[in-house]
């Protein structure tokens, strides 16, 4: 029996990483971080070998990482372009331009999106509306967050901004919280703050039923290829070069080489295993990460850009973490484990392989896949080196 390896459950996961060995962080499409879109990025790659890109300089790399050149770049052009068209928007313009993020929709799932129930508040000035979008989407505490699309529009000029969230009620808490120390930036917060919301309406959209990862993205989008959402500055849902971004860079001491870059620190946590305490720590203070990396928002255009894969970076940072830790006592089960597909297996693909940063993160992947793992067994499993569910797992 193998593992099913579906899309979907390497999408939906954030436990693990999932890569192919032989393609770098920074190629002209895996420099996203965010996990699931490398890995329908690489399965691109390994179908096709004419969209494999090649560089002629680091500055060529440093463009692709500054978003200056590649998919969003692109993602960006088409959705100027549509604008400028005039035409209606289809699923089919909505796929390309979120390309870049891994996101696709249907027509069907699409009409059901623009045809979702929303909320109107009229009056946002006034306290029963701040009671009303509770009652609705629940409070910014709320253990269960809804996603949704929200839409602000102006009494007077009709100018309208879209945004969207996984979580509605923390976005909206944010918009609507205002405090004079802040210095609201862009076309949108300074005209909603002037006059203290009463000049603007809000349309609220949860998206409960029938929800599919990322709707609150593609609606979004659709409502940005608009020309009347004309206070939105950027035209790309879930835009890591927009006016929000805030690039992150792995460095080794000297920053003469990169090894990793983001727009988003939960890449770091999540993709390499490092803390978020820890993480803010090191930004933070400027110091090393286990010694011997630093993270910093500045980029450093002499910097070598490093040709590593994901996996092999978090495989590094694992050495790295023994050696630094050698004199802290470490239980099994927190230890990383890497799951590869066995030599018999008659698995698809034999370039597989996936890293867990705890045994209990593997034995929830398997279950989650059906199968009735238990840390106990996979433990042995590792211990014997015997295939389990036609997989070799191993400690690293």
């Amino acid at each position: 029996n193998l593992i099913n390896l579906s899309d979907y459950n390497i999408f939906m996961s954030f436990t693990y990483l999932l890569i192919n060995n032989k393609k770098p962080i920074f190629n002209n499409y895996s420099n996203y971080s965010n996990f699931s879109g490398a890995f329908a990025v690489i399965r691109n790659i390994h179908n096709s070998t004419n969209t494999i890109a090649t560089f002629s300089s680091e500055e060529e790399k440093w463009k692709i990482i500054l978003c200056k050149k590649g998919p969003m770049q692109y993602a960006h052009q088409l959705a100027i372009k549509h604008l400028n068209s005039k035409k209606p928007v289809t699923n089919i313009i909505i796929n390309e331009i979120l390309a870049y993020c891994n996101i696709t929709v249907s027509e069907e799932k699409l009409n059901y999106l623009i045809n979702s129930p929303s909320i109107i508040i009229k009056d946002l000035d006034k306290k029963e509306s701040k009671k009303i979008i509770k009652a609705n989407i629940g409070s910014p505490g709320s253990k269960i967050q809804i996603p949704g699309v929200y839409i602000f529009k102006h009494k007077l000029t009709g100018e309208k901004y879209v945004g969207s969230s996984s979580q509605l009620a923390l976005r909206l808490n944010r918009h609507l919280n205002y405090c004079k120390n802040n210095k609201p930036t862009g076309k949108f917060l300074p005209l909603l703050y002037k006059d203290k919301f009463k000049n603007f309406t809000l349309e609220i959209i949860p998206l409960v039923k029938n929800y599919n990862y990322k709707s609150e993205i593609v609606l979004e989008q659709y409502y940005l290829l608009d020309p009347s959402y004309n206070l939105n500055t950027v035209k790309v849902a879930n835009n890591p070069s927009g006016s929000n971004a805030k690039p992150l860079f792995m460095y080794n001491r000297d920053k003469t080489i990169l090894y990793y870059s983001s727009t988003q620190q939960i890449d770091f946590i999540k993709n390499l295993n490092i803390s978020h305490f820890t993480f803010s720590k090191h930004l933070k203070k400027g110091s090393y990460y286990l010694g011997k990396y630093l993270f910093t928002r500045e980029p450093v255009l002499r910097a070598k850009v490093k040709d590593i894969t994901l996996l092999e970076l978090a495989l590094q940072l694992e050495k790295d973490r023994k050696l630094f830790n050698k004199n802290k006592p470490l239980n099994s089960l927190s230890n990383s484990v890497l799951m590869c597909l066995d030599n018999n297996s008659l698995a698809e693909d034999d370039n597989i392989k996936m890293l867990f940063f705890s045994v209990g993160k593997c034995v929830e992947y398997l279950r989650n896949n059906g199968f009735p793992a238990t840390q106990t067994t996979l433990v042995k499993r590792i211990n014997t080196g015997i295939s389990y569910y036609g997989y070799i797992f191993k400690y690293v």
